[in-house]
């Protein structure tokens, strides 16, 4: 059972330790995270096109020598070649490099260059940013410090035509760093939210949906009807549900070092799928940009490499199927 968890990688060392942290899986869903959290981080580069200059170069109202005084404990490659031509040249590398990474085509030294490029961003011009995207850096750390282009990957297809076997292995520690980092963001957040619109009236979601500064629609009459019976408790379920995410990680270890248990049940379905339906709601109503995105993507991490590699299947039979249908169309 628990090779089957792994992904089929048998024959490891058992216990608590090396099941969490040493042992090896393969790299599906490793890669399957990389892919949708770098092609967050992507557009979200891209959104910068047209502005950078004005942003992060001398061309900037905070510019040179002010820029470094206004933020004297940042550091950006920006502030050292600051002309808009340096500035702009460097932003191309740093949107090929994302490229590159999303396809896992020179994976480690891609990851480093857009690692750069996003802490060159934030240092240079930190009021441009909020929480989320310091999620974003910290996510593009995490998953430049492991071997996400060993599966789903041009550097993947180089090494399996050298013959590498092995070329697909990961440690199984990869994902559950990421899925701790997850546990982290939502439990402080839930354990954050002690103010009376959150614990005793229950309008902090009505409240953030009808600000006028943050919506997208003008439904204030329509969320106060609802309030009583649907946001209310909704605003409550967020806390407990965010709170309860800690322990909803704890599980996922536990089945992770035990295998699948009667007693202890597959609880993804329903903690993800909340969270799916949270944050659809939450792009739909409020301007949050890519925040919404870069969590669900970064859910991959709960996908098991078994289940990775079905979805491979699935996608190959799929893609096959349609080959075929469209050679006998033309035939």
């Amino acid at each position: 059972m628990a090779s089957e968890l792994h992904g089929g990688a048998g024959g490891q060392p058992r216990g608590v330790v090396p099941r969490l942290l040493t042992n090896m899986e393969s790299g599906e869903a490793l890669a399957l995270c990389r892919i949708g959290v770098v092609t967050v981080l992507t557009a979200s580069v891209l959104a910068h096109v047209g502005a950078v200059a004005d942003y992060f170069s001398d061309a900037a109202p905070l510019f040179g020598t002010w820029a470094r005084a206004a933020f004297p404990s940042r550091w950006s490659l920006f502030f050292h070649l600051s002309s808009p031509g340096w500035v702009r040249a460097l932003f191309a590398v740093g949107a090929l490099a994302h490229v590159g990474w999303v396809l896992g085509a020179w994976t480690r030294l891609s990851a480093v260059v857009s690692v750069v490029l996003w802490v060159s961003m934030i240092g240079r011009n930190p009021l441009l940013y909020g929480f989320p995207d310091q999620l974003g850096l910290v996510l593009a750390v995490l998953l430049a410090c492991m071997p996400t282009g060993r599966a789903w990957s041009v550097d993947a297809w180089r090494r399996r035509r050298r013959g590498d076997v092995d070329a697909t292995l990961v440690p199984v520690w990869c994902r559950h760093v990421l899925q701790l980092q997850i546990a982290v963001v939502y439990g402080a957040t839930g354990l954050l939210k002690t103010g009376t619109t959150w614990r005793e009236s229950g309008t902090a979601v009505y409240y953030t949906m009808a600000n006028p500064l943050n919506r997208h629609f003008d439904m204030a009459e329509a969320l106060a009807a609802v309030q009583p019976w649907l946001l209310r408790p909704l605003t409550v379920g967020v806390v407990v549900w965010e709170v309860a995410f800690v322990g909803f990680v704890a599980s996922v270890w536990t089945r992770s070092v035990l295998g699948p248990r009667r007693w202890l049940p597959d609880l993804r379905f329903l903690f993800l799928g909340f969270g799916v339906c949270m944050h659809a709601g939450i792009q739909l109503a409020v301007f949050v940009l890519f925040f919404s995105a870069l969590m669900l993507c970064a859910y991959a991490c709960f996908v098991t490499p078994a289940e990775a590699k079905s979805l491979q299947r699935r996608l190959r039979r799929r893609g096959t199927g349609t080959a075929g249908e469209s050679r006998a169309a033309t035939g």
